[in-house]
């Protein structure tokens, strides 16, 4: 998969704002052994690349039609108002070279848990890997887990691709038992005031 760019001739918040208006964005490729460039892509191109190659996905950026760079979104910002991006960062990468990610992780099986609550703590992992090896995601099952139980990071299947950077032992998922409904007792029908007749004493009264 490969996104067409062009250096960025005029920097500064003005240039990206007039970039924004004609359907570009901004963006920043950068890494180990390379030197940073300031690019700008086409945003429904860049999207529909991300559709396709997925969370953390591997493409190439070639750049006026000369240098091709490998690389992964590092870091994606969107307009505040809009569903837009509106700045992106690209961490490009030699074959073989190992990086730190950021890769979710999914639940399954939550189905199958008819009566605990199933909260889960952590939505993402940093592992150590090259990013041609790394998957869109971790997912860990806990359709057999019972109320109390716990699941880790070191419970997850990273495989042996794979370096974990996060504490194995931060907890991931767990169970809890509902919390109790406590009813209000009834009033006592007999501690019930009488309702009081309007008019009635005055005119008793009044006779």
């Amino acid at each position: 998969m490969k996104l067409s760019a062009t250096k960025r001739t005029e920097l500064g918040s003005g240039a990206s704002k007039r970039a924004r208006v004609e359907g570009l964005v901004p963006a920043a490729i950068y890494g180990k052994e390379v030197e940073t460039v300031s690019v700008l892509i086409n945003r429904k191109e860049f999207e529909q690349t991300i559709k396709e190659v997925g969370y953390n996905g591997v493409f190439d950026v070639e750049v006026d039609g000369n240098d091709t760079y490998q690389v992964f979104v590092k870091d994606q910002a969107n307009a505040a108002l809009k569903p837009l991006v509106y700045h992106v960062d690209l961490l490009a990468f030699t074959k073989g070279q190992k990086v730190t990610m950021s890769i979710p992780v999914r639940i399954s099986g939550e189905e199958n848990i008819e009566e605990g609550i199933v909260s889960q703590s952590i939505s993402e992992i940093e592992v150590n890997i090259a990013p041609a090896e790394a998957p869109s995601e971790y997912t860990l099952d806990v359709s057999k887990l019972e109320i109390g139980d716990t699941l880790h990071v070191s419970d997850l299947d990273l495989g042996d691709s794979a370096e974990l950077l996060t504490d194995e032992s931060f907890t991931v998922v767990s169970v809890s038992a509902p919390e109790a409904i406590e009813e209000e007792p009834a009033e006592d029908a007999d501690e019930m005031p009488e309702p009081e007749v309007i008019g009635e004493s005055d005119d008793e009264d009044s006779e």
